[in-house]
């Protein structure tokens, strides 16, 4: 797909979509370290595909340019249905409790793997490797987002405690200056009974560990003030904010390395195990 420049009206169309998940390079290496989690058979299905599902990880945050419906894909603001804990699990049931223009502001970030999932699933049924790698690329987007905590609150950029910026430093400032791909450590994927309901596990998770990331970035505030740069930050901060952090973050992108193997098995298997021709 030919990306495009986002316009000053798709920019005030897009508002939150302006914050990615991840970055390129968190998005990048969920996909890639998750071929580590896959058996040989299912690894087979991407032999040669490996650099595309790391490139085209990012694409859903591209489409955002030109697609105003594509920003809430990537979040649900949890707080509208009383907490990630009352967050529906059917679509129809989340747009009757808080109408339907609510449930488009808020996210659909839960029922988008959903959807996503299945065309994995189609995707294995068809043989076509093109399409499984295409697939596969786009769910790990949206299985990364679900394992970024400030993708489950409202208070998504801290707009609401004065931290601004914060989301844009914690997914992608602190992936981008620490985080090594090789020291992550992923478990083998595992088949998932319940895999339609995964999304709601992840976003609660989320959602829990979302008050200590802004917690630990006032601390890093308070602790180094001399490097505060409007919603930039220089110096010490990062240097804090990882101390707090690194645990996290690195846990996160594990899991999403790790949910994304599972949904792939899962997919797999749903199609009825497939073996490379």
């Amino acid at each position: 797909m030919k990306l495009r420049m986002m316009s000053a009206f798709a920019i005030l169309l897009c508002g939150r979509g302006l914050l990615h998940a991840w970055g390129d390079k968190g998005h990048r290496i969920v996909n890639g370290t998750m071929l580590k989690t896959l058996p040989p058979q299912v690894q087979a299905w991407y032999a040669g595909k490996e650099g595309y599902l790391r490139d085209h990880a990012s694409d859903p945050d591209a489409w955002r340019a030109h697609d105003r419906k594509e920003s809430p894909r990537h979040f649900v603001d949890t707080e509208i249905y009383g907490g990630a804990e009352k967050v529906p699990l059917d679509a129809a049931e989340a747009i009757q409790q808080v109408g339907s223009e609510a449930f488009k502001r808020n996210g659909q970030l839960t029922w988008v793997i959903q959807d996503r999932w299945k065309d994995l699933v189609e995707a294995f049924q068809s043989g076509d490797r093109d399409k499984i790698a295409f697939a596969t690329a786009i769910l790990g987007h949206y299985v990364g987002d679900a394992h970024v905590p400030l993708h489950s609150t409202r208070n998504h950029d801290g707009q609401e405690t004065g931290q601004r910026g914060v989301h844009v430093r914690w997914e992608s400032g602190l992936v981008e200056r620490y985080v090594v791909e090789s020291e992550l450590k992923v478990r083998p994927a595992q088949v998932d009974p319940d895999v339609m309901k995964a999304p709601w596990k992840w976003l609660r998770d989320s959602y829990v560990l979302a008050p200590k990331v802004l917690a630990s970035d006032k601390e890093a505030d308070r602790t180094a003030p001399a490097n505060l740069r409007g919603t930039r930050r220089e110096g010490a901060y990062w240097t804090i904010f990882w101390a707090e952090q690194r645990e996290t973050v690195m846990q996160c992108l594990e899991r999403s390395s790790e949910a994304l193997g599972d949904l792939v098995i899962s997919a797999w298997v749903s199609a009825g195990k497939p073996s490379v021709k």
